[in-house]
């Protein structure tokens, strides 16, 4: 997803179930010197093992709510005091992210500084610069089923983005990949199955022409074209042909191929031979939301959160929409646009304080019926005059046979004020993740000529379009 969308998203994941503890103690810096906490009756040892229940500890970590959030305070509150049932003196000093949710910049500033908290949020696209900053420490020998219950059922596609080299740096709070959003009503309309979304790229123009038939201003199948969100639409369409953005050493653009051409020909297509695709492609993020919230889209690429969007913001029915995997060639996709969130362990951290961050990120983020899983509390926290969408098939890190899948369907189900059964296509077909590429948002800005070009032009050649965007990716790619 794009950066600033995913930002977003995470603000709204620890809204369910974070706020502040106290004041944060700040972190001391990765150069040679410790960062132990106040209160340390014992440094602990890297066993393998959980926090003895005993062991007094202070830890520091990012994302607690701000001010404005008196109702996910209490909710932290609540998780707190439980959390010290188990581990009663152990201290958890949280403070915001003080503008790093929504300014990458400042992010990078606080590495160089090395004042992050002892546990510090990122994203999947953070890890490059985080563990060049050498201010993570290594958590492989902490990090087991014992530890963090269910670690060996996690997605392979999630653990990708905690490891390097074989070593874990962090885990993960936010999971999230791409996939095809759907009106079912405008399926039913168009004689189309509302349970069986299309799972190749042919189905999907076929379907989108039928769509676009039914007029009034329905268009079969809307996509992006300016504001880096075409180039990152392209990303996710070319992923999910089996094509890559850049090659393996992230050094040459890879886009200028049979998958890439494909990408562009197909859109071509259906705006001017099919119709499924109408005369306005999109140029901003914003743009796609008020005709998928007025039925005037029948398909749309995108991550679950579009749906939150739509339900919560844009009080449109949950009922309309439907979630499939994203289509590939010949069934569902090979690779799909994927990203996500996760904590970072700040180096200098006592074993003991390892031991109790690990403790309280899966209290709070990886445990089924607890923090943001709770969906009871959720759903009973909600403002009666404001829609809120719980059961979004997002954050969901382990196996679809997982014994925490499990849990948390069946959770879902209990408290979900969104149609679950809708996704299911979604949740149980997960598709490999493919990670954005280097230099994501400049590449994403030399794409979204090609992409508009494609939709607005009847004489756009596909061929040629890759062929500039190519040698300028190369010139960027060259000076990382």
């Amino acid at each position: 997803m794009k950066r600033n969308a995913s930002r977003t998203m995470v603000a709204l994941v620890t809204a369910a179930g974070i706020a502040m503890a106290g004041a944060a103690c700040s972190s001391s810096s990765s150069k040679g010197s410790s960062n132990k906490g106040s209160g340390n009756s014992a440094d602990g040892v890297a066993d393998g093992k959980p926090l003895d229940p005993n062991a007094t500890v202070t830890i520091t970590i990012d994302g607690a709510p701000g001010a404005d959030q008196a109702a996910n305070k209490a909710a932290y509150a609540d998780d707190l005091q439980a959390f010290k049932i188990q581990y009663p003196n152990v201290t958890v000093n949280a403070k915001p992210y003080v503008g790093q949710v929504e300014d990458p910049p400042q992010f990078t500033a606080s590495l160089k500084a090395h004042n992050e908290t002892g546990s510090f949020h990122a994203y999947f696209t953070d890890k490059n610069q985080v563990l060049d900053s050498g201010d993570v420490t290594d958590i492989s020998s902490y990090v087991n089923d014992q530890t963090v219950p269910g670690w060996s059922q996690l997605l392979p596609g999630v653990k990708q983005n905690l490891q390097d080299s074989g070593k874990t740096y962090s885990l993960p709070i936010n999971f999230y990949t791409e996939g095809l959003i759907y009106n079912r009503s405008l399926f039913q309309k168009a004689g189309l199955d509302p349970n069986k979304p299309p799972t190749t790229w042919d189905e999907v123009e076929t379907d989108a022409a039928k769509i676009s038939a039914l007029g009034g201003g329905v268009t079969g199948y809307e996509d992006y074209s300016g504001g880096n969100t075409g180039g990152w639409h392209f990303a996710g369409e070319i992923d999910s042909l089996g094509g890559q953005m850049v090659d393996s050493a992230g050094k040459k653009a890879a886009f200028n191929s049979d998958q890439g051409k494909q990408v562009l020909q197909r859109l071509h297509d259906m705006r001017f031979k099919d119709g499924g695709i109408g005369p306005t492609p999109l140029t901003q993020w914003a743009d796609a939301f008020p005709p998928l919230a007025t039925s005037k889209v029948g398909m749309f690429l995108g991550a679950p959160d579009v749906i939150q969007h739509l339900v919560e913001v844009l009080g449109a029915d949950p009922k309309l929409y439907g979630m499939g995997p994203i289509p590939g060639s010949t069934g569902p996709a090979t690779g799909t646009l994927a990203g996500g969130d996760l904590y970072y362990f700040k180096k200098g951290l006592t074993p003991n304080q390892i031991k109790a961050e690990i403790a309280w990120i899966t209290f709070e983020y990886l445990t089924p019926g607890k923090g943001q899983f709770d969906f009871a509390r959720d759903k009973a926290l909600a403002a009666p005059d404001k829609p809120v969408a719980i059961g979004l098939p997002q954050k969901f890190f382990w196996n679809p046979t997982s014994p925490q899948m499990t849990q948390v369907q069946s959770d879902l189900k209990t408290s979900a004020t969104l149609p679950v059964d809708q996704y299911t296509d979604f949740v149980n077909n997960p598709i490999a993740p493919v990670l954005e590429p280097p230099a994501a948002q400049q590449l994403y800005k030399v794409l979204d000529t090609a992409m508009s070009a494609a939709m607005t032009n009847a004489s756009a050649d596909p061929a040629k379009l890759l062929s500039t965007a190519e040698s300028q990716v190369n010139s960027i790619l060259a000076n990382q």
